[in-house]
Protein backbone atom coordinates (compact mmCIF):
# COMPACT_ATOMS: atom_id res chain seq x y z
CA UNK A 1 0.00 0.00 0.00
CA UNK A 2 1.58 3.38 -0.55
CA UNK A 3 2.36 5.74 1.74
CA UNK A 4 0.36 9.30 2.30
CA UNK A 5 3.22 12.32 1.09
CA UNK A 6 2.37 14.12 4.42
CA UNK A 7 3.69 17.91 5.10
CA UNK A 8 5.97 18.99 7.25
CA UNK A 9 7.81 22.59 6.32
CA UNK A 10 6.80 25.88 7.98
CA UNK A 11 6.46 26.81 3.64
CA UNK A 12 3.97 23.93 3.48
CA UNK A 13 1.56 25.56 5.74
CA UNK A 14 2.49 28.81 5.42
CA UNK A 15 0.78 28.67 1.97
CA UNK A 16 -2.93 28.10 3.99
CA UNK A 17 -3.26 30.92 5.33
CA UNK A 18 -5.98 32.43 2.04
CA UNK A 19 -6.50 28.52 1.51
CA UNK A 20 -10.63 27.72 0.81
CA UNK A 21 -11.57 25.77 4.07
CA UNK A 22 -14.76 23.52 4.48
CA UNK A 23 -15.98 22.45 7.90
CA UNK A 24 -18.70 20.45 9.42
CA UNK A 25 -19.16 20.01 13.47
CA UNK A 26 -16.16 17.54 13.59
CA UNK A 27 -13.50 18.22 11.22
CA UNK A 28 -12.48 21.04 9.19
CA UNK A 29 -10.03 20.93 6.28
CA UNK A 30 -8.65 23.66 4.11
CA UNK A 31 -7.20 23.21 0.55
CA UNK A 32 -4.50 24.55 -1.24
CA UNK A 33 -4.02 24.13 -5.40
CA UNK A 34 -0.71 24.06 -6.36
CA UNK A 35 0.37 23.69 -9.72
CA UNK A 36 2.65 20.72 -11.44
CA UNK A 37 2.04 18.90 -8.61
CA UNK A 38 1.03 15.05 -9.12
CA UNK A 39 -0.18 13.74 -6.00
CA UNK A 40 -2.13 14.42 -2.75
CA UNK A 41 -0.58 15.76 0.15
CA UNK A 42 -1.53 15.83 3.74
CA UNK A 43 -1.05 17.60 6.58
CA UNK A 44 -2.56 17.36 10.12
CA UNK A 45 -3.27 20.29 12.61
CA UNK A 46 -4.06 19.40 16.24
CA UNK A 47 -3.75 22.01 18.70
CA UNK A 48 -2.95 21.33 22.75
CA UNK A 49 -5.94 23.00 23.42
CA UNK A 50 -8.15 21.66 21.24
CA UNK A 51 -6.85 18.16 21.95
CA UNK A 52 -5.23 18.52 25.74
CA UNK A 53 -3.94 14.74 26.02
CA UNK A 54 -0.74 13.63 23.60
CA UNK A 55 -2.69 10.17 23.12
CA UNK A 56 -5.79 11.51 21.76
CA UNK A 57 -4.09 13.61 19.35
CA UNK A 58 -1.63 10.93 18.41
CA UNK A 59 -5.01 8.82 17.77
CA UNK A 60 -6.56 11.31 15.66
CA UNK A 61 -3.57 11.42 13.42
CA UNK A 62 -3.46 7.55 13.35
CA UNK A 63 -7.25 7.36 12.43
CA UNK A 64 -6.93 10.21 9.74
CA UNK A 65 -4.14 8.41 8.59
CA UNK A 66 -5.86 5.32 7.85
CA UNK A 67 -8.89 6.93 6.10
CA UNK A 68 -6.82 8.73 3.93
CA UNK A 69 -4.32 5.75 2.61
CA UNK A 70 -7.91 4.50 1.70
CA UNK A 71 -9.06 7.23 -0.36
CA UNK A 72 -5.86 9.21 -1.45
CA UNK A 73 -5.53 7.41 -4.92
CA UNK A 74 -8.77 9.35 -5.53
CA UNK A 75 -8.28 12.18 -4.66
CA UNK A 76 -7.10 15.11 -7.19
CA UNK A 77 -3.42 16.24 -6.55
CA UNK A 78 -4.08 18.81 -4.08
CA UNK A 79 -2.36 20.11 -0.50
CA UNK A 80 -4.78 19.44 1.98
CA UNK A 81 -5.07 20.14 5.76
CA UNK A 82 -7.09 18.70 8.15
CA UNK A 83 -8.31 20.12 11.43
CA UNK A 84 -10.31 17.98 13.55
CA UNK A 85 -12.39 18.90 16.59
CA UNK A 86 -12.49 17.62 19.81
CA UNK A 87 -15.61 15.87 19.62
CA UNK A 88 -14.18 13.56 16.79
CA UNK A 89 -12.20 11.15 18.86
CA UNK A 90 -16.22 9.76 20.63
CA UNK A 91 -16.88 8.81 17.00
CA UNK A 92 -16.52 5.70 15.00
CA UNK A 93 -14.40 5.00 12.32
CA UNK A 94 -17.50 4.59 9.74
CA UNK A 95 -18.69 7.79 11.14
CA UNK A 96 -15.84 9.81 10.22
CA UNK A 97 -15.24 8.16 7.09
CA UNK A 98 -18.56 9.60 6.00
CA UNK A 99 -17.85 13.31 7.33
CA UNK A 100 -14.30 12.76 5.69
CA UNK A 101 -15.94 11.71 2.27
CA UNK A 102 -18.99 14.29 2.99
CA UNK A 103 -16.44 17.63 3.22
CA UNK A 104 -14.06 16.45 0.29
CA UNK A 105 -17.43 16.08 -1.86
CA UNK A 106 -18.18 19.39 -0.95
CA UNK A 107 -14.95 20.29 -1.88
CA UNK A 108 -14.95 18.64 -5.09
CA UNK A 109 -11.89 16.92 -4.98
CA UNK A 110 -13.00 13.15 -5.94
CA UNK A 111 -11.20 12.32 -9.57
CA UNK A 112 -14.43 10.55 -10.48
Amino acid sequence: MPKLALLKSEEDFAAFRRAKSYDSEFLKIRVHFRPNQNFPRFGFIISKKTVPLAADRNLLKRRLKALLTKRFQRLHPVDLILLPARALIKKKSPDAAGILDKLLKDARLWKF
